[in-house]
């Protein structure tokens, strides 16, 4: 892991860059140097981990896996449903580009069989006609629009039939691209399953070697430990990445906030763990397996990934010192250095990181510190 000098080294190197590059080039870098500082962390953590425990680093490999099948498997079904969306339209054009078929045809059928009544008085029997001049320019007019009319109708007819022709074998692509599609999901689907059978197998191995309430206590400490530590490598890059100036500060929405799942309280802030001596550094949120999780404000993801304890993590740096953290979940949707806005869907709620039951983890945090969540979320 690098020193704190490094780190400040870092720092001092990137605001000298700003000065002789443009501004996208200096964001560029100082994202890349986020990533790598967490990188580093994650090495070092991952790497106690497995000295510690060969079971937690079998729970991070496959709840990661499963977390990058999620998201396959969210973004497979987005594209069904667009796929099904795009299908209904192509139907719904279809069944209007037939109705408007059936009505030019109707009335070429009746235009052709005007003209074939008009047709008994040609142009020139109408100029023998004895009739007066006026009347015979009116007729003559009339004569010519209505060819023009019904050849403008033959002409629109056959624009129609060309675009029912062209529809569908559009129609059939989108339907096979749909089959594609369902299958698809159904391999996903049926491997995930798979997975989790595995990871169930190895979240009774994991009991089975923390047993005692001593352990217990010990495996809590050092969840918060690395959390902290990672939170620490955080601060010290995201410090130089501003926020657009168009985004509203995080303190202006202190209790308009809206919670980021549905769901019962199962731990309150600052209540003890376990009856242990530690305490919850945010809350537990009893939502529904699969439902969603919203960003409670906008800002930039800083970590999305696996973190023991915590299980697949997502963070967003909100800037002015705030952050906002959303662990335990099933699948992580966003990566670090994208930007959210506030209600995004971040990632779907699970029981990652060894819990049982599912439910999100939720805190706030304030310049590292932790801050009460039920302040700034209304409800």
């Amino acid at each position: 892991m690098p020193t704190r000098n490094l780190v400040i080294a870092l720092l001092i190197s990137l605001l000298g860059w700003s000065a002789a590059v443009s501004g996208d080039d200096t964001k560029r870098k100082q994202l890349k140097a986020l990533k790598s500082r967490i990188e580093s962390v994650q090495r070092e953590l991952n790497s106690n981990r497995e000295k510690r425990n060969s079971e937690q680093r079998a729970l991070r490999e496959i709840e990661t896996r499963l977390g990058k099948l999620q998201r396959e498997l969210h973004n497979t079904q987005q594209a069904l449903l667009r796929q099904k969306s795009q299908l209904s339209d192509l139907s719904a054009r279809k069944r209007a580009l037939d109705d408007k078929r059936r009505t030019q045809q109707t009335l070429i059928e009746q235009q052709i069989l005007a003209a074939y009544q008009l047709g008994q008085e040609k142009k020139l029997k109408m100029l023998l006609n004895q009739q007066s001049p006026d009347t015979l320019s009116r007729a003559l007019v009339y004569y010519d629009y209505f060819n023009r009319a019904r050849t403008e109708q033959i002409h629109a007819y056959r624009e129609t039939i060309a675009e029912l022709n062209a529809l569908e074998p559009a129609i059939e692509a989108k339907a096979a691209e749909l089959d594609t599609t369902r299958a698809d999901l159904k391999r996903q689907q049926s491997y995930l399953a798979a997975r989790q059978k595995e990871r169930q197998t190895t979240l009774a191995a994991l009991d089975n070697q923390i047993s005692s309430r001593d352990q217990k206590l010990k495996a809590m400490q050092a969840e918060q430990d690395d959390l902290l530590k990672l939170l620490q490598a955080i601060e010290e890059e995201v410090v130089n990445i501003a926020l657009p100036e168009s985004y509203r500060p995080f303190h202006t929405r202190k209790g308009k906030m809206t919670w980021p799942a549905s769901g019962k309280t199962l731990h309150r802030f600052g209540t003890s763990r376990d009856g242990s001596s530690l305490n919850w550094n945010g809350v537990v949120i009893g939502a529904t397996k699969g439902s969603p999780v919203k960003a409670i404000h906008h800002g930039r993801v800083v970590f999305s990934d696996w973190l023991r304890g915590a299980g697949l993590l997502i963070i967003i740096d909100h800037g002015g010192g705030y952050m906002s953290l959303y662990g335990h979940n099933e699948s992580l949707l966003f990566d670090t250095g994208d930007w959210v806005k506030a209600g995004d869907t971040i990632a779907t709620v699970d029981n990652s990181g060894g819990r049982t039951e599912a439910s999100l983890y939720f805190e706030i945090r304030k310049n590292g510190r932790p801050t009460n969540p039920s302040g700034w979320c209304r409800g």
